[in-house]
């Protein structure tokens, strides 16, 4: 009976410390793929209007004015675009990762995982063997979890 409780003590915890790729599982993730469309989206709008305003500033036509306010424009239209860029990313950067670590905990609970290590393509990891491999199975619950499913 000892034998068989030690048994399967030793088969438990084999599988209670598991790593992840982070960059396979965060660009994996349907929510990182949703704000990166999010972010072209308002990032194109924005350079669209930088290049109106840029076209018009290559005119002929126009007076030294209108030419020195349409520079003045350009400039602070790319300076707040470079903003939005940073700003954008980093933020939802940190709603992603907030949510994929939420799920990651559930998730950890429903596997009886002790311990996710995330490693970024395996460089902080000097050795994981691959049958503790576990990103295709975390990036399907997180998936799953973020579509209702």
């Amino acid at each position: 009976m000892l034998t068989l409780f030690l048994l399967f003590y030793f088969f438990k915890s084999d599988k209670e410390i598991v790593y992840v790729d982070n960059v396979k599982l965060f660009d994996g993730f349907v929510m990182t793929k949703e704000m990166k469309r999010v972010g072209e989206k308002e990032f194109n709008s924005r350079k669209l209007v930088l290049d109106n305003l840029y076209s018009n500033l290559q005119s002929a036509t126009i007076s030294a004015s209108e030419k020195k306010e349409l520079m003045r424009q350009f400039i602070q239209g790319k300076e707040e675009l470079e903003q939005f860029n940073q700003t954008f990313a980093a933020e939802q950067t940190d709603k992603i990762w907030s949510r994929i670590k939420s799920y990651t905990a559930e998730f950890s609970k429903d596997k009886n995982y002790q311990l996710v290590v995330g490693s970024d393509n395996k460089q902080a990891v000097l050795f994981a063997d691959e049958k503790i491999d576990v990103t295709n199975d975390l990036l399907n619950y997180l998936n799953k979890k973020y579509e209702g499913l």
